[in-house]
This record gives structure tokens, sequence and C-alpha cells, in this order.
């Protein structure tokens, strides 16, 4: 049966009511702060087959990864499903989510005596054992040392609860009765959704239901291969790093464009590691489809059809698709993080050459969740005893900045819906745990600096106030490589962490440090991470400058080195100094005898291959000076003077300028000794030389 427009857009707007249904009620039933004030939950709904179908709630990263659970629930149990299941799951290796502490509650749906769908809900619980409190542990080399694992287990049978299980499993835990209350929240929110996808489906039938299904995954696919199909054909490239304090380890995107279709390639990324943030293909995919979503297709549902619209490859065996057992209790953060953005990097640099692309509104650099900066304490509580938390006011970063506007404060997206998670009030922290905050405030520097600012990250610090000691766990990433720009920009800053003692001497710790500790009347103090900027600082309209100067965001001597203005008459004479000072100070281009009468003319139709440059024939021009850069199919930086300068132990940034007027046409943050990181190949760039290109 073919449904029409209005009976598909019904449906959907069922199926979300649904999920957000469910999604209340585990707010409602849930008790850990991280839950309800966090909103560090979801609800989502899939196929009979385990098939996405759409969510509710805010960590949408959650809903693909529901699609791995439930073909868990299948692998384990076959046909044994029956009406009043409820199954229970939270290993990366073996049918699970995100991470162990993200476990998921799956519930399967019976309409009319069949299988119609499943609910999955997830939510990050307080601790499910393992070698340190909360389940956070950057030092295990190995699964086993990280949690209870659990493949797609039974936790209720036919309406009756496995009370083994449950005692095994609380057993195990530290804070059973919250662990225990954080789960029962889930299984309420998925009874609340499968009685209203039951009764949908008792009233249509099960096949009309599952037709709903798979008419919206196909519309949905189809849109997005439409949207992609707007994208200029060819190959695009950005390397990212993940941190294990000073180690680096490498995460390349190589990504094609072919009609309709996108590849994201991860071939070459560094081999799974000893440390916690091997993550899984299936993850880094449900991460870029999420961020993806920002900018294709952003009224359509986030479905199955939307990520069989994407192809990624993540090789196996590597940090991007460990084996076990490889360590995975942060495979939700930095590698998986490292990876969308790097693939989001890849996608703008694609939409920065098409100039049909619907999403050229919203260029930028990526996000910057990698920059996540959480920590774990644990230690006598305010009631006396032994407590643990997670403190998620470090997720508060800087967004990039867009190619038209200042990045967003306190947020990691430009352009979104809501935040993934929600800081606690400061109030609502001090409550319930033994800490007063000393301040929480916007960030006051230069990081991000460019056209267009990047946003301002958090800063805060608090002091330990009645518990005798605390000992914390520090889980984050970016500590030594900032978020990079765009168009010339600067990249904003990287995470820092202080321990300040009651006299006021400071130890700075690394953003992985397991174990650190906060006697009575101690501090932790952290500067998190800035978002990139967009475009030459030098560029900058003056008075956006006197602006951030008069709120005191950036001191007189900042606008004057950084942007070229003087803030007592807003001159920009000094502006012409510090683009000279660039070129007498930049390396040579790698190619300084470019041919002036390269095939191309001016009277070649102008297309871009990059912000602020442009192929003319067979040539890549600077928009802004007409100056030579490249022939084709050659790298469009060939002919730029490169400014290289350290920006900490063994990390550089290089600012690739217009070889007339020294403005900076792109800004690369790379590992010292890399190659180039990146590059811009659209096919009629790349094949032009063939002839293969009118």
């Amino acid at each position: 049966m073919q449904l029409d427009n209005i009976a598909v857009e019904v449906l959907r707007h069922q199926f979300e009511a649904f999920c957000g249904e469910g999604a209340a009620t585990i707010k409602r039933t849930a008790v850990s702060p991280l839950v309800v004030e966090g909103g560090d939950y979801s609800c989502t709904l899939l196929d009979a087959k385990g098939n996405l179908v759409t969510g509710g709630g805010h960590i949408a990263y959650h809903f693909y990864a529901a699609t791995n659970a439930i073909a868990g629930v299948f692998i384990e149990h076959g046909d044994d499903i029956e009406d009043g299941d409820v199954f229970m799951a939270n290993d990366p290796h073996r049918g699970g989510g995100l991470h162990a502490q993200d476990i998921f509650v799956m519930k399967p749906v019976f309409a009319r005596g069949v299988l119609v769908g499943w609910f999955a809900n997830s939510s990050h619980l307080v601790d499910v054992g393992g070698m340190q409190p909360g389940s956070f542990a950057p030092e295990a080399t190995d699964c086993f040392q990280e949690a209870v694992r659990l493949p797609a287990v039974k936790i209720t049978r036919a309406g009756v609860d496995q009370k083994d299980l449950w005692s095994v499993l609380l057993n195990n835990v530290r804070m059973p009765h919250l662990v225990e209350m954080d789960i029962r929240g889930l299984m309420a929110g998925v009874d609340v959704g499968a009685a209203k996808l039951r009764e949908l489906a008792e009233r249509i039938g099960p096949d009309a239901l599952q037709n709903g299904f798979d008419e919206l995954n196909r519309r949905t696919k189809e849109a997005v291969h439409a949207e992609i199909e707007l994208l200029e054909d060819g190959v695009y490239r950005s390397t990212s790093w993940t941190e294990w304090n000073e180690e680096k380890f490498r995460v390349p995107c190589t990504t094609t464009v072919d009609g309709g279709s996108i590849r994201f390639d991860f071939s070459g990324a560094a081999p799974q590691t000893q440390h916690f943030f091997n993550t899984k293909e299936y993850i880094v995919k449900g991460k870029i489809g999420v961020e993806l979503q920002r900018l294709v297709g952003q009224d359509l549902p986030l479905n199955q059809g939307y990520y069989d619209a994407l192809t990624v490859h993540c090789p196996v065996g590597s940090l991007l698709n460990c084996v076990h057992p490889a360590p995975v209790g942060a495979a939700h953060l930095a590698a998986s993080h490292d990876a969308s953005e790097a693939a989001l990097r890849t996608f703008h640099q694609a939409v920065a050459a098409s100039p049909d692309s619907l999403s050229r509104p919203f260029l930028s650099s990526s996000q910057t969740m990698s920059g996540n900066c959480v920590v774990t304490f644990s230690g006598k509580g305010l009631t006396g005893s032994t407590d643990s938390w997670i403190m998620i006011d470090g997720t508060a970063l800087g967004s990039p900045a867009g190619n038209d506007r200042d990045g967003t404060d306190f947020n990691f997206y430009l352009v979104g819906r809501q935040a993934a998670i929600q800081t606690n009030d400061v109030e609502v922290t001090e409550s319930w745990y033994p800490l007063r905050f000393d301040y929480r405030r916007q960030s006051r520097d230069a990081s991000g600096a460019g056209q267009f600012r990047g946003g301002r990250g958090v800063d805060f610090e608090f002091t330990v106030d009645g518990s005798p000691l605390l000992t914390g766990n520090s889980i984050g990433g970016h500590g030594n490589i900032p978020m990079p720009g765009s168009a010339g920009a600067d990249p904003g800053r990287p995470n820092s962490i202080v321990l300040r003692d009651p006299d006021g001497s400071a130890t700075p710790i690394g953003v992985l440090t397991q174990g650190f500790t906060l006697p009575e009347g101690h501090s932790y103090s952290i500067q998190t991470a800035g978002g990139g900027g967009w475009g030459d600082p030098l560029d900058r309209d003056v008075s956006a400058v006197l602006t951030d100067v008069e709120a005191g965001l950036i001191t007189a001597k900042d606008a004057s080195d950084v942007y070229g203005v003087d803030v007592s008459d807003g001159s920009t004479s000094r502006r012409g100094e510090l683009l000279k000072q660039r070129l007498d100070r930049a390396e040579p281009a790698l190619v300084t005898r470019l041919q002036t009468d390269a095939v191309g003319s001016e009277s070649s139709v102008a297309l871009p291959i990059a912000p602020g440059v442009e192929q003319r024939g067979g040539i890549a021009v600077s928009v802004r000076s007409g100056a030579i850069l490249a022939e084709a199919p050659a790298h469009w930086t060939d002919g730029c003077p490169v400014l290289v300068d350290q920006y900490s132990d063994g990390v550089e940034t290089r600012r690739y300028l217009d070889p007339v007027t020294g403005h900076a046409l792109h800004t690369e943050v790379s590992v010292s000794g890399e190659p180039r990181t990146f590059e811009s190949s659209p096919a009629r760039w790349s094949t032009w030389a063939d002839g293969m290109v009118d």
C-alpha cells in the first residue's frame, strides 16, 4: 500500500510523540541528577527487524547505537522473544551501546500476536562496577577492568522480574539504590512507548505499521541522496588526532562524493590501543549522522533511511573499530568525536567547493565535542555515606564560528536544536554534593580569533566543602591540540585543569588523569576549550572588536596584536604592518613560478575550491588579490607562503597566506612533522588536466 504525504506525516509525528512521551517518563521516574537535570537519556523506536525509526530525549547519539543493541538481542536470543520480555545490555563488544555506563533497556512490542517493533531506552548510570567509582577508568588496559559487562539479557521474562539477574548486577555496582531507580526509569519509559505503539498497531494492523516505517525510511534516504547530489563530486581529506596526554593517535578521514553517494573512509586510523577511548564503527557512524543532520536534511527524521544514505568505513582493529578485549569505557568520547569532526571538516570542504549546496549557509568548522572535559568524583558525601558522581560542567564548550556569525557560547553546536546534554544548575550540584562553586563564567581571552570569532567556553572553579577527601578522574580531550578554525581564522584554546591549595598554589594536571585527590578546602579549576574562528582576524569589523573589549572578553593589547585595532580611536592602521610581518616571516611557497598563462582565462567561469579561493579554468586563484596559487590538479595551497608557529610541544599552526596581501586563506592545526592534513579536490579540478571537464 502506497501512503500519501499526509498519512506519512501523521505517522511520523505519532512516532515522534511516542518517543517524546517515553523520554518524559524517564525524566519523571529516574532519580540521579545527571539524568533528571542533565538530560542524559533517550527513548528510541525501532521496527520489528531492529531498523531505526526515530527517537526522543536529549542524546541523539543513542538512536543509531540502539540498532546495535537490538541486533545483539537477536544474536543472543534468536526466536526466544516473548510479549512482556524486557532486555538489558551495556557491552559495546557484544550488543551494547555507546559505553558501559550507557545501559540499554529494550522491550519488544507485540500486536495481534506478532512482533511489530521495539523500544530501546538508554541513560548514563552513576556506576556499573569496575576499578573506579563511576566506572570511568582512564588507566584500564582492557574491558574486563572497566565495568560489569552485559550482553543482551532478560531482566523481565513474560512480565516477571528476573530477581537473580538483578541481584548479580546490583551486587557489583556502587550506589545500587540509584542504579536500580534509574534502570526502573528506563523500564517505565519503554512501557509507555510500547503501550502507545501497540494501540496504534492494533488499530491499523501490523502490515500497515511496517509499511509506514518503510515509507518513512525510503523517503528520507531519497531526500538525503538528493541533497548530497548537489555537492561537487570529488575527494576531500582532513586529519585529526586523539590525545592521551602527550601521546597522539592519528584519525584521518577521506570523504568521496560521487553523485548522490557519500563515503567517509577512515583507512589509516591508528591501531587500537590499551587506552579507554577505543570505539566502534557503529558509534562513529551514529555520531556522523547526528552532526550531519544539522547541515543536511534538517527537517528529516534521523532514521534508518538517513543512515543508509551514508557509508562509513572504519578498519577492523583500528582505534575506531576495535576488537575484544580492548577497553571501551570512553568509546563515545575522544576518538569517536575526533572522527566525526574530521568527517564534518571534509563535508564542509565539499560544501565550500559546491555553489549549489543547500548547506552553504551553515559553513563553519566542525563541532567541538571532542573537547569535552568531564570529571568523576568519589568520597564521603553530604549524608556521610560514600558517594560518586560525574560533573558535566566541562561540556559547556564554545562552538566554532560560522561564515557569517560568531560562535555560540557554552555549546559545542553552532547549528542545532538544543544542547546534547544540559549542565546542572549550580544550586542543584551544591545541594547534592560536598562542594561549593567559587565561580562559573564565560572565558576571557583571544581564543578562536577571526573575522567571526569562536564561541566561548566556560571557566569554573569549585572548592571541596563537606567531605574530608575527594578522589577524581579527569576524562577530557584536547589538552594540547586546539580546535581548528576555518578560512584563515585562529584555533580555539585547548582545555587546561589546575588543582589549587588553600594557600593559592596551583598544580596543573592532564585532561586524562586518574586518581587525583582533593582534600577539604582544596579547589578544582578548569578552563574549557573554545571554538575556532572563521576568516582572517584582520578582517573583523572594528565595532565587533571594540564591543568585545568593552565586554571584557579581550584586552586592548589583544585588539591591537590579534585584530590590528587601536581601541583609543578605532584605527586599523596596524593591520598593514601585521600583514607585512606575516609575509616576512613565512616560509616560501612550494611553487613560486606559476604560469600566468595556464589553461583557463579570465573569461572562464569562476567556481569555488575553498573559502576565498576560486577555480578559473585550470588555475586556482585568490579571490582577494587575483594571485595564482596552483595549477590543476595540484593542491591549491602550493603557491601560498606558509607561516608556521609552534603552538605547544609537538603541535604547530600553519597559516597559508595570500602571496600578495599576506591575508590568511587557511590555518591548519597539525602535529609537527606531519604533511598537509587537508585537501579539497573537486573532480572538475583534479581531472582538469585530463580534459574531462569542460
